[in-house]
């Protein structure tokens, strides 16, 4: 297995009706009307992506506060979620 991971991000959107987009690096590949349809997207796009590069998949997706979460990694067309340990962790507000 290759030792990286090609990376796709769904960065967060502040409008309720979008656009979510994924992209890939500075490419985006599609537009979407919410963050769930963008994470199918995704989802849908990384096994063909993984396929072709050789190597994993990581999905990313962004949260209100700015971080963000690797959803899910797709290796060999398969679709997994991401290890707990690969997770980032969110900032909790308190109050």
């Amino acid at each position: 297995m290759a030792s990286s991971s090609a990376q796709l991000f769904i960065p967060y959107s502040e409008s309720a009706h979008g656009p979510w987009i994924v992209r890939r690096a500075s490419m985006a590949l599609g537009r979407y009307p919410s963050q769930a349809d963008a994470i199918h997207a995704a989802e849908g796009l990384a096994p063909g992506l993984s396929d072709s590069l050789g190597r994993p998949v990581a999905i990313h997706v962004q949260h209100a506060d700015g971080s963000w979460e690797e959803h899910t990694w797709v290796v060999a067309g398969l679709v997994a979620s991401a290890p707990p340990s690969r997770r980032s962790t969110r900032a909790e507000s308190t109050g």
